[in-house]
């Protein structure tokens, strides 16, 4: 376990790094009902629906800006204080090892994962009361100061451009301009 107490605000600094080109999806998960996951090994992702199976459709915040949502997992395991069972409670579609900061990943952004294709949306990720609750106030706050320096610790979000099943394992590569 990584000790996170040193600096408040530069805890992210001490995460493994993650590729910034070529990354990999670690975990697929299904927000299957209220506080319930699914981790199956494959999802779809369509065009205006998200990831098929998942409840975003018919939550009140969902916009054509967050159909997929994405989480570095050296982050969440942090979060997490490394409990891998914890992970999929953050309600992030694909779990990557991936940099998501905003140098790397500048809005529009497109990322590749087999056939599928994301595009980075404008829409921040921030932590909700859903997840200061699961993982706790500092947590929340951390994810929150990484944010504001542009790391994204919360995550990205993302829509659809070509639909796809995508699948843990599978090759997640950055399209630059």
């Amino acid at each position: 376990m990584i000790d996170l107490s040193f600096r408040f605000d530069r805890w992210i600094d001490a995460l493994p790094k993650s590729p910034a080109d070529q990354g990999r999806v670690e975990r697929c998960v299904l927000r299957t009902g209220p506080g319930q996951r699914a981790t199956p090994e494959r999802v779809e992702l369509r065009v205006g629906a998200g990831v098929v199976g998942d409840a975003w459709l018919g939550h009140a915040h969902s916009l054509p800006e967050n159909e997929v949502a994405l989480m570095n997992v050296h982050v969440l395991r942090a979060v997490c204080d490394g409990d891998e069972a914890r992970m999929p409670l953050a309600g992030d579609n694909l779990l990557v090892d991936l940099d998501l900061s905003e140098a790397n990943l500048p809005v529009g952004t497109r990322l590749r994962v087999g056939d599928a294709v994301l595009c980075v949306a404008p829409f921040p990720h921030r932590p909700c009361g859903k997840f200061v609750r699961r993982f706790g106030a500092r947590a929340a706050k951390r994810v929150a100061r990484a944010n504001r320096r542009g790391l994204r610790g919360r995550g990205v979000l993302c829509t659809v451009e070509r639909g796809n099943s995508v699948a843990v394992g599978d090759t997640i590569r950055v399209e630059r301009p």
